[in-house]
């Protein structure tokens, strides 16, 4: 291990996940578009609610309360994968020699090659303490630079359409971007696909 690698000892809570305090109430109704068809809002509807055609979930960004690593935050989570970012420590995952973007992905989640994923990038200097502070990924972790990325759809929960209540209909659904589920669904996290896929070995971890 190089003495940099050596010298992380300290725990981070990655940029990216969710905390306990960040939860926000909010109340979800039926407003019409155009064919007779219509699309969530929140009651109170704000500036940002959308984002590329679909309803994100609501949080606050102030990492308060305790950290909850079975969550991410939506906001944060939709910043590392549109803008490149490191899930770690949010500084950008692309290589600038090569314009590659470094991401670390489960070998046991069948997200190795061509595909989507719901994880963020992880820039190289983070990777390998990624890699041993979390014991599946000691296990599971495949490290990969990717050539580029598009959005794919996004993982939330779809309510059934019709007048009030909204009911849910689905939780943790992948949805694309092309379905038509999308105006039904509050989005959790943003998918994307990843092409150009090259294993990456030569990486001290």
């Amino acid at each position: 291990m190089s003495g940099k690698n050596a010298a992380v000892t300290a725990f981070r809570y990655p940029y990216v996940i969710g905390w306990t305090g960040e939860a926000e109430k909010h109340r979800l109704i039926w407003v019409p578009r155009p064919l007779g068809s219509v699309r969530l809002s929140y009651v109170d509807s704000r500036p940002g609610d959308y984002e590329l055609g679909v309803l994100r979930l609501r949080q606050n960004g102030r990492r308060a309360g305790r950290p909850d690593f079975t969550t991410v935050n939506t906001r944060r989570q939709w910043r590392c994968m549109t803008r490149s970012w490191c899930q770690v420590c949010a500084g950008s995952a692309v290589e600038a020699e090569t314009g590659r973007i470094w991401w670390l992905l489960s070998s046991d989640q069948g997200d190795a090659g061509d595909g989507y994923t719901n994880a963020p990038p992880t820039c190289r200097a983070c990777i390998p303490e990624a890699i041993s502070q979390c014991s599946h990924l000691r296990r599971h972790a495949a490290v990969f630079t990717v050539g580029a990325c598009v959005p794919f759809g996004v993982r939330g929960d779809v309510f059934l359409p019709g007048l009030p209540p909204v009911v849910p209909l689905a939780v943790n659904r992948v949805v694309r971007f092309d379905d038509a589920e999308l105006p039904h669904c509050v989005a959790r996290e943003l998918l994307m696909r990843v092409v150009d896929v090259r294993e990456e070995t030569a990486i001290d971890c």
